[in-house]
């Protein structure tokens, strides 16, 4: 008897606990676990994306987008790109002349000329001075001789400067003959002092036979009172800039009495 309710007790037990177990089953499959903050794992930092590594540039190179380059044109003229492709001019020494004063009664002048250059003997000094660059110190040992030559026109009226024009206008001309060949560029005004006249820059070539000399040169006439005054100054062409300060230098001390 005592048997036999055990057994009914075991088996009301396992009748509560079979459907228990069954649901506990059911849930666990639906379970999500839920991390808390102390479990959360890092967040991975994103990585950029790696720009490509540029090619090393050489001196005198630059990075050209060369996407907005346009095309070359194949008929087109290279033009030279200053200063790589542009020759460099071979620069001149700046000259460095002792200066003396020379005095003309005989003209009413007197200006600052080099002490070396040479007086010509072979003028009319009461009329014309022409000094002459020593064969020692020539820039151009088989070139022209620089000179400069100072000359007085009396003319018994007052001058005025469209007379220095017309007197420049003739002397160019008179040049024009003298050379094998002979530009002059346009004239313009220009003083010394409180004289007033005309100036022109001119060209030539001169050829005496044996050898053709290449020469430039300058021109000023100017009118002070009843007489015109010219100055002129004729160097070899590839050394006129470095002449033409002792043409400036006379020019700005020439006084009249």
């Amino acid at each position: 008897m005592k048997r036999n309710l055990m057994i009914l007790y075991l088996l009301a037990a396992l009748a509560v606990f079979v459907p228990s177990l069954a649901e506990s089953g059911a849930e666990a499959e639906g379970v999500v676990f839920s991390l808390q903050s102390a479990d959360t794992l890092p967040s991975a930092t994103p990585e950029a994306t790696p720009s490509p590594t540029p090619a090393p540039v050489t001196a005198g190179e630059s990075i050209v987008d060369f996407s907005a380059v346009l095309p070359d044109n194949p008929a087109a003229t290279p033009i030279a790109v200053d200063p790589i492709d542009k020759p460099t001019p071979t620069p001149q020494p700046t000259p460095n002349y002792i200066y003396e004063t020379y005095t003309s009664s005989s003209m009413g002048i007197s200006f600052s000329i080099p002490y070396t250059w040479l007086l010509n003997p072979n003028t009319n000094q009461e009329t014309t001075l022409q000094f002459v660059e020593p064969k020692s110190e020539m820039r151009e040992p088989d070139g022209y001789q620089t000179r400069i030559t100072i000359e007085k026109v009396n003319m018994g009226l007052d001058q005025t400067a469209a007379d220095a024009l017309a007197n420049l206008e003739s002397t160019l001309k008179e040049l024009e003959l003298r050379f094998t060949t002979f530009t002059a560029n346009e004239t313009a005004a220009r003083s010394i002092g409180d004289a007033s006249g005309h100036y022109c820059y001119y060209r030539a070539d001169y050829n005496d036979g044996t050898k053709t000399y290449s020469m430039r040169g300058r021109i000023i006439v100017v009118a002070k009172g009843k007489a015109l005054y010219q100055v002129r100054i004729t160097t070899p062409s590839a050394w006129y800039s470095y002449y033409e300060n002792v043409f400036r230098k006379l020019c700005a001390t020439l006084t009249f009495e």
